[in-house]
Parts: structure tokens; sequence; C-alpha cells
């Protein structure tokens, strides 16, 4: 028996060399290989030198430099000829900064946001041809939608994609949807020509909405949130069953997702006016449904 397992240990380790031999990419590790010691050593460095430290074959070391100085994630200091980082590499950095910055900031307005609707709330991010779950929050109540962070979900049939598409030129939207979009449900939206058509909503009340077009019986309601240069950069809102969305209440979750989008985009920077009409049009819509004539 402890021969058979041995045998099986000794076939799955070879296994897995030989699939790391079929998945290797020699030039790609020495590339990260000199990016990672280089970021760990802000100085300038002699193709030679990098040759010794990384042993690396010099003439790899001169190939792999030329193409990250051609393409600007190094250059070459005048005076020692040697080579090091240059701020591209920061920059790549900081648009992941942003990201978990943003994460950060968002937070304690979710926490609002998540105890004044005891609905659950997300923050998404455009992924690629996805949005990206980027933080979810609970409610402390007995039944909610649990999300998973981490998650990729299609922009057409999210509140929080579309939160964000709708501020995309038509020729970025062209480039993201595909002419024939997924179906999810009997409510999804399949038309890409429809689907642009129907954001011009978004922009004039900076609401979104999932009405079951992505799971039967759920509903969302999301807003954009701005950067400092006034981009949208995410979607926010709460996410919930169908049957708790009475109309008594849906006043009051539209004009909250507006103040807590509101809030976000001020809080990373934004300075821009496309809330302030929105929210006074949110504000007096519920007022009169809480008190009708």
């Amino acid at each position: 028996m402890a021969r058979a397992r041995k045998e099986h240990d000794l076939t799955e380790k070879a296994k897995d060399k030989k699939e790391a031999r079929e998945y290797s990419a020699p030039a790609v590790d020495r590339t990260l290989d000199i990016l990672e010691f280089m970021a760990k050593n802000p100085k300038p460095y002699g193709a030679t030198e990098l040759s010794r430290a990384l042993k690396i074959p010099l003439n790899s070391i001169f190939r792999i430099l030329k193409r990250l100085t051609e393409r600007d994630y190094t250059i070459q200091d005048q005076a020692s000829g040697g080579y090091q980082l240059s701020t591209r590499v920061f920059s790549l950095g900081m648009s992941l900064y942003t990201r978990y910055e943003l994460r950060h900031r968002a937070r304690p307005h979710m926490e609002w946001l998540c105890r004044e609707t005891s609905e659950t709330c997300q923050l998404q991010v455009p992924r690629g041809d996805r949005m990206l779950v980027l933080d979810t929050m609970s409610p402390e109540v007995e039944f909610y939608l649990r999300v998973v962070p981490g998650s990729l979900v299609y922009y057409h049939a999210s509140a929080f994609g579309k939160a964000v598409l709708a501020f995309e030129d038509e020729a970025r939207l062209l480039e993201i949807l595909p002419s024939r979009l997924p179906y999810l449900t009997p409510k999804t939206i399949e038309l890409r020509s429809e689907f642009i058509k129907s954001l011009e909503k978004v922009r004039e009340t900076g609401l979104a909405y999932d009405d079951e077009e992505y799971t039967s019986g759920i509903l969302c309601v999301g807003s954009p949130v701005f950067d400092v240069e006034g981009k949208a950069v995410a979607g926010l809102g709460i996410t919930g069953l169908l049957q708790t969305y009475e109309n008594s209440r849906k006043a009051i979750f539209e004009q909250l997702v507006l103040e807590c989008a509101y809030r976000v985009s001020v809080d990373i920077g934004y300075q821009g006016t496309f809330f302030d009409d929105k929210l006074q049009t949110a504000r007096s819509k519920h007022a009169k449904d809480k008190h009708p004539a």
C-alpha cells in the first residue's frame, strides 16, 4: 500500500514538472526577475551587473533591457550608462492603488447606505469586458442577498455596469459590447442598439437599474462614481429581493443611492455638478411620496 502511494506521488510530481515545462516562458521569467531586482535595488545597473546578479546570459539581458526601454519601463542613465525603472512602472502601480484607494474611501459610505436601506450594497469597477465586484456590504438582518467580492459580471444586465457605460463614448461602447448581448433572463436587453439607447435615462436621472435582468426576482439600483477628472470609474448601489422593493420605499432608496454615490465621488476628488439636480429631484420625489397632497 505504502509502495503504491509512493509511486503515485512520484507520478504526480513528474506530471507537475512536465506541465511546468510545457507552460514555462523563460523570457517572461527573466523579464520579471529584472523588474523585481531593479524595484528592490533602486539605482542604475549595467547589463553586465544584472547578468552577474541574476545569473541571466548577457545577451538576454541586453535584449530585454532594449525592449523595456522601448516600452518606457526602464530608462538609461546618461552618466553611467546603467538602467533603472521609469515612472511608467510607478504609474502602472498607481492604477492598482487607485482601485484599492477607491474601495477604502467608499467603505464608510457603503456602511451608511447599508444601514439606511437594510439591503446588500455593492461597489463595482470596470475590468475588460466585465464589471468586477470590488467590495460588498451585508446588512444586519435575517435575510439578505450575499454577493461575493471578486466576481465578474456582465455590463449590460448590471445596474452598476450601466452606471459606468452611460458615460462612455459610443466608440468605446461598440468596442466593449457585442452586437448580440448574452441572454440571462426574459427581461435582459439583448440588442446592443436598444441597450445603448436605454443609457440615456441613466444620464438623465443618475440612476441605473437591474430589474430582474441578471437574475429573476432580484432588483438592483445603482449610480455612477466619478473621479477627480470627472470620469465614471465605478458603479455603486444596492441589491435586494424584488418583493421588498415596494413603491413606498422606491423614492427613498433612489435618493440614498444617489447620496452615497455623490459622497464617494467627492471623497475621491470629484468637484463636478452632475449630482446637483439629480439629488434635488430625488429629494423632492421622496418628500412628495412621504407626504402626498
